[in-house]
């Protein structure tokens, strides 16, 4: 192995991603690899040889057509806003105002529970979740994180074109 050549990790499954880089450094055994992570992003790393495989040429980067959240979150058709919703949620009937809005971003399992049962058959929890979406709240709202209530929101039907 030498300085210049271009190497794949050696992946221990086929569940791992596939990593391509170019040698920096070379050492007593290992290799410094620039790793491509992206077309205008790389990560650096010491790797031992016997993870690497020297190969000819680097694959072409394919970047997956996302959208930012701001552009998706736009075209959701949003229900006419209801301003007093979080009057009739279970946690503001029931005086829980931790659960209102909880601001950690991931919460421990054991808030998580606390969180769910405070949520679970809320007449407004849809609501709640999807100002949370709008509003681009942090936390725990409509029953679900911050991480949660993404994935929920792609599921959304768009605005008519």
């Amino acid at each position: 192995m030498k300085v210049g050549d271009l190497v794949e990790w050696v992946r221990p499954n086929e569940n791992f991603r596939r990593w391509f880089g170019k040698v920096v450094q070379v050492g007593v055994g290992t290799a410094y690899i620039d790793w491509t992570v992206s077309k205008n992003r790389i990560k650096s790393k010491w790797e031992p040889f016997k993870d690497l495989m020297v190969i000819d040429s680097l694959p072409e980067i394919e970047m997956p057509n996302k959208r930012r959240n701001k552009d998706f979150l736009e075209d959701i058709d949003y229900p006419a806003i209801y301003t007093d919703w979080h009057m009739d949620g279970n946690c503001y009937a029931n005086g829980a105002k931790e659960f209102v809005g909880y601001s950690t971003a991931k919460p421990t399992a054991k808030i998580r529970v606390k969180l769910e049962q405070a949520c679970k058959g809320c007449p407004v929890m849809i609501i709640c979740r999807g100002e949370a979406v709008r509003t681009g709240s942090v936390g725990w709202w409509g029953g679900m994180d911050e991480p949660d209530r993404m994935s929920w929101a792609r599921t959304l039907p768009l605005k008519a074109s």
